[in-house]
């Protein structure tokens, strides 16, 4: 009887035994295993397993630092860990906002550019995996604020940054002014509002500047930006001027001089509006595969109650780029680059955001993308 009574209990146990042995746990992935209830020896070993396969790294930065973005602006976060782990990791996204990318040195990009995306993107995951497969995750939120703004999006780099981009000198993005189907131009605000038709040198005051569509000008400050007709959008042209028609400034002369390099055009761009002739000067341009390099001189001086500027243009593609160089000496002629007395240098966006360029030497502007808030 005793011997039936120890096989009986033999037997069981090895049901037991085998129901733990069919169970999972813990992957070198690092995801979560389930094993059953009744087998304590089964959970045990999970957490044994488990435990043997945590490597020491960690996400030292806090994506939460940074969960807020403008609408058309460029969204960064360089993700960034601790620890002494051995060989690579893999950084990937999940649930995130369409376009939104993460490279292989961990930084999160994005621009929101679509009306939809004005709202909060919650539970954004970066995930990262190494070497050996073990997963560690971050999970935020990311709030997208302002309104739609429709146009051209081009974004501002300090320094030259015509060939290649680095992250770090990334200012911001602007977005092109563009007139409508209702405006009109010229001195007698019946033309057509053509690059040269907005600027209207010297018809309603002679010798300076009369915007018609763009940001305020200022007899003590420098403006930048971008334009293009509503109705012919693949065509942008960059426009620039110092000082207000009608508006007196002191000290009086003043003297800009600046230099401007083009690269990556899609058209054969070129002077439209030099405030005063032969101030603004294309000095060189070449032609490669179907895409265009200029140089360009601006050479201004001007007295109290006049203004000067100008208008390159028209640039087209998805890749241009334009160097401005305002500090030193030219590379093209020697010259001492300068603002004079310009109180401030500012390139400004449709929406009304801007970029103090005053104290930067030299900056680059490019095309980003497109916006249609329809």
């Amino acid at each position: 009887m005793r011997t039936i009574l120890f096989y009986l209990i033999f037997f069981c146990l090895s049901i037991l035994l085998t129901s733990c042995s069919g169970g999972t746990s813990a992957t070198s992935s690092g995801e979560s295993v389930s094993c059953d209830e009744l087998s304590l020896d089964c959970v045990e070993d999970a957490i044994t397993d488990s435990a043997s396969t945590t490597e020491d790294i960690s996400i030292s930065s806090s994506a939460s630092d940074n969960a807020t973005v403008a609408f058309g602006q460029t969204y960064q976060h360089q993700v960034s860990t601790s620890g002494t782990y051995s060989g690579s990791v893999i950084y990937s996204l999940s649930n995130a906002p369409d376009g939104m990318t993460i490279s292989s040195s961990g930084l999160v990009e994005w621009t929101p550019t679509n009306a939809a995306d004005i709202t909060t993107h919650s539970n954004i995951t970066i995930r990262i995996t190494t070497a050996s497969g073990y997963v560690i995750t971050q999970t935020y939120d990311l709030t997208v604020t302002g309104t739609c703004t429709s146009g051209n999006v081009l974004a501002i780099w300090t320094g030259d940054q015509r060939t290649s981009t680095d992250s770090d000198q990334f200012l911001g993005n602007i977005t092109a002014y563009t007139d409508n189907a209702s405006d009109n131009c010229g001195q007698s605000n019946n033309l057509d509002c053509t690059p040269s038709n907005n600027y209207e040198y010297s018809q309603t005051t002679s010798s300076a500047e009369n915007l018609h569509i763009g940001p305020d000008t200022s007899p003590d400050d420098g403006i930048m930006f971008f334009y293009n007709q509503y109705d012919n959008s693949s065509y942008t042209y960059l426009f620039w001027m110092f000082g207000e028609g009608g508006s007196a400034f002191s000290p009086s002369p003043n003297y800009v001089y600046l230099d401007l390099f083009a690269a990556k055009n899609e058209s054969s761009d070129n002077v439209v509006v030099s405030d005063d002739s032969g101030e603004t000067s294309r000095q060189s341009q070449s032609e490669s595969s179907g895409l265009y390099s200029s140089t360009y001189t601006g050479r201004y001086g001007y007295i109290s109650g006049k203004s000067d500027g100008g208008v390159i243009g028209p640039f087209s593609g998805t890749n241009y780029r334009i160097f401005v160089d305002r500090a030193g000496t030219s590379t093209i002629n020697s010259a001492t680059l300068t603002l004079g007395n310009l109180d401030s240098f500012v390139f400004w966006s449709k929406d009304n955001s801007s970029f103090s360029l005053g104290s930067v030497d030299n900056f680059t502007v490019g095309f980003k993308t497109s916006v249609q808030c329809n």
